[in-house]
């Protein structure tokens, strides 16, 4: 085990991931490009003749999710694999690098192929339903700026489920998913006897930091200042995929021969 970071290395590592795995990547492109192509196809024969181009961003949100987290789940799914496992650990690399590659594929490769081969289908879809004038095509070109809002929630998922990767040697998707609805139960439990505690009245929140309570008809609005929302806005949007990736790095810092 190496123990000084090199970005020779971590090439060199990327590169042998591909090599490894070259058969594994293609059939899954193949097989998502496959599933896309079905489900367009389908699109296409029932929505005609009005298409709204916004159902096509739906497709996009149902399958970049389930894919991505599958995807993101088998990260190091071969720790759980003795003969896999004991070679990844016996490759001469740092454990930094071997997560930053497991990084690279997991989330930036993949969401740069998925965004690539959807957008290439969709398009050439668009393009042979215009070619039928009784067509009618709803454009929407504010979807880049609404995806915006689920990428942060898609990033922060993903880094949860390589850690799963990690923590879970068999069944790492379906575990990841039990551990996240436990975490968020009983952080809504949690959360819910708290404010029950501190307001012992009827309330509703009106953004992050604002409760309203009612005694009557009578009602009284509790708020932080702005600039503490926009703190916690920023920190609920970007800390927790890099506490997430720390976690996985510590975690695989423990995987020893």
């Amino acid at each position: 085990m190496q123990n000084s970071f090199s970005f020779s290395r971590l090439w060199l590592l990327i590169k042998k991931q591909l090599f490894d795995n070259a058969r594994l990547y293609t059939l899954s492109l193949a097989a998502l490009a496959g599933v896309l192509i079905l489900v367009f196809v389908c699109w296409g024969i029932f929505n005609g003749p009005r298409y709204d181009e916004e159902d096509t961003h739906v497709i996009f949100l149902l399958f970049l999710f389930p894919v991505g987290l599958i995807f993101a789940s088998t990260t190091f799914n071969f720790l759980g694999d003795k003969a896999k496992g004991t070679y990844w650990l016996t490759v001469p690399a740092t454990h930094m690098e071997k997560l930053i590659t497991g990084i690279v594929y997991s989330m930036i490769i993949f969401l740069l192929i998925y965004i690539g081969v959807f957008v290439v289908i969709q398009r050439f879809t668009l393009f042979l339903i215009s070619l039928n004038p009784a067509n009618i095509i709803q454009d929407n070109r504010d979807f880049w700026k609404e995806i915006r809002i689920a990428a942060f929630f898609f990033i922060a998922l993903q880094s949860a489920f390589i850690l799963g990767s990690v923590y879970f040697t068999r069944y790492a998707f379906i575990k990841t998913i039990l551990a996240l609805l436990v975490i968020g139960v009983v952080y809504a439990l949690f959360m819910h006897l708290f404010f029950r505690n501190l307001f012992p009245r009827p309330l509703s929140f009106s953004g992050l930091t604002t409760v309203r309570t009612w005694e009557g008809e009578e009602s009284k609005i509790y708020s932080l200042a702005p600039w503490v929302e926009n703190a916690v806005e920023v920190t609920l949007k970007y800390i927790w995929a890099p506490v997430l990736l720390i976690a996985t790095y510590f975690r695989l810092k423990e995987k020893e021969l």
